[in-house]
């Protein structure tokens, strides 16, 4: 009956110790998916936030600089085709600038209402290439002053438009990294409080083993003072 008792004082210890082992491999695995979570919220952060920021930076740069140079054609009062030529020579480079970038932008990880918002500054760049084409492709003096003087009324907001949705689309692009980060610092929450939940049953755990086996020895000490009896 003691040897019973002192067993199963030794059967409870075990079972502590199991319970300490399998509650560190489980926090261990949730740790390690909590890793692997903060680390793809950094790699998107890099690949989708970081990157396509300077490419939509960029793309506003080529705008920019296509806008100065078409209203200062438009405003040349000594105007010529040699000047047009010009023109649409340097509107080419800032034409396959931005081609390059959006083809490149397109590849990156979107939400659906990035995606909503790269669709319509896509609609509104390709209205007002549109506008530009009619401008730079004009034939004969008489057209292009024609387009010249529509280029003022429309061409010119056309292009202002672009650019405001260029800009819409980076803040939301910043909200939505914003959002990730903070995902990625709620991941980190959890992992803190894993590694203290950890911490914590080991320390109660422990000392629930050494009450045990302290309670062992005691009950072992106690029957070997007990006198012996033959019957």
């Amino acid at each position: 009956m003691k040897w019973t008792y002192y067993i199963r004082q030794k059967l409870k210890v075990a079972f502590l110790l199991f319970s300490i082992m399998a509650c560190t491999i489980l926090i261990r695995i949730l740790e390690d998916k909590s890793v692997k979570s903060i680390s793809n919220s950094l790699l998107t952060l890099y690949d989708d936030r970081l990157v396509p920021a300077s490419d939509i930076y960029y793309i506003a740069e080529h705008l920019y600089a296509k806008k100065s140079l078409t209203v200062s054609f438009v405003n040349d009062t000594d105007t010529s085709f040699a000047k047009l030529a010009e023109l649409k020579e340097e509107l080419a480079y800032h034409d396959l600038g931005i081609d390059t970038l959006l083809n490149k932008y397109e590849k990156t990880y979107l939400v659906d209402q990035e995606q909503e918002y790269l669709n319509s500054f896509k609609m509104l760049l390709r209205n007002y290439e549109n506008l530009e084409a009619k401008l730079i492709g004009a034939q004969d003096m008489r057209t292009l002053n024609e387009e010249r003087a529509s280029y003022h009324v429309r061409g010119r907001k056309a292009l202002d438009q672009t650019i405001a949705k260029l800009s819409e689309l980076e803040k939301l692009q910043t909200h939505v990294g914003r959002e990730i980060m903070a995902d990625a610092q709620f991941v980190v929450s959890g992992t803190r409080f894993f590694s203290t939940l950890q911490v914590i049953l080991s320390i109660v755990i422990g000392v629930m083993v050494v009450v045990l086996v302290l309670a062992s020895k005691s009950v072992i000490q106690r029957n070997k003072n007990e006198p012996f009896h033959l019957n």
